[in-house]
């Protein structure tokens, strides 16, 4: 594919989804036939669908865009170019199945996420639902859609009025701080945990949450929130880390907020924080 058509994003838009369709297509084929739950490193559960789908996008990259870099969450760094992001300066962030665990649980709360990212940039990214066969897409400057319309945060502005997800770790700063996390919970309306971030962060996106808190042990993966962040940014939201500075990729904490609460929420972890 010719690079004036890989800058084109509203096209490359309706490529990632029609990608994010198919992978959506080889999920429902598994849903609730996934056999015996199976982990690999960390007790991250994995299935089949999880590997099929993986490679199966990077088949359709490989084929249209051979100069981009890949990386997957199962098949790690499969870089197509001549350099560690591809020829291209781009790289393809796939998680084939974000809650791996509700997908063999039988449980629906799991998604596909595709994002494309040159440099720190996110160009364009996709999150798609399959059993709702909800699709959240984003590109760079162009704004965010869920199913093609519009979409924005929330409205809500009182942290005591806010529904916020969490993606909380064992070893992570909310877990390992009892006190921080009894004042999630209690200066908040409503904590949400699905299991799936890439998932939440849409929700945040869309206005069905007014946050999203994520405190890993370690460095969050890009392809658990790439396309995401892009959609918060999008959408008219913030992303920082659990200080309110302007979030680094990889870092290992993140609050996604509408923005409107955002101070209050990270004035309440810094009260609670020794950092």
């Amino acid at each position: 594919m010719a690079e004036s058509e890989t800058n084109n994003l509203p096209g490359l838009e309706a490529t990632m989804l029609r990608w994010a369709r198919e992978a959506g297509d080889i999920a429902s084929s598994h849903y609730r036939r996934t056999g015996e739950l199976r982990f690999k490193e960390g007790r991250q559960a994995v299935t089949e669908a999880d590997l099929e789908i993986e490679k199966m996008l990077r088949r359709r990259i490989g084929a249209e865009f051979p100069a981009d870099g890949i990386v997957g969450e199962e098949l790690g760094s499969d870089f197509q170019g001549t350099g560690p992001v591809g020829s291209s300066g781009r790289t393809w962030h796939l998680d084939p199945v974000d809650g791996t665990l509700n997908f063999a649980l039988g449980l629906p709360g799991f998604c596909t996420s595709i994002g494309l990212m040159k440099g720190h940039e996110v160009l364009a990214g996709c999150i798609y639902q399959p059993l709702l066969d909800d699709a959240f897409t984003a590109t760079s400057g162009g704004g965010a859609r869920l199913n093609g319309r519009s979409i924005s945060v929330s409205a809500r502005s009182r942290l005591v009025d806010a529904v916020v997800g969490t993606q909380l770790k064992k070893k992570g700063r909310f877990v390992q701080n009892p006190e921080l996390l009894q004042a999630l919970f209690l200066e908040t309306m409503k904590i949400r945990k699905v299991g799936a971030i890439a998932l939440e962060l849409a929700r945040v996106a869309s206005g069905s949450y007014d946050a999203l808190v994520g405190s890993f042990t370690e460095a969050i993966h890009l392809h658990d929130v790439a396309a995401g962040l892009l959609l918060i940014r999008e959408a008219g939201g913030r992303a920082t880390d659990h200080l309110g500075n302007e979030y680094q990729l990889g870092g290992p904490d993140l609050v996604a907020t509408n923005g409107l609460i955002h101070d209050e929420l990270i004035a309440l972890i810094k009260r609670y924080s020794a950092d």
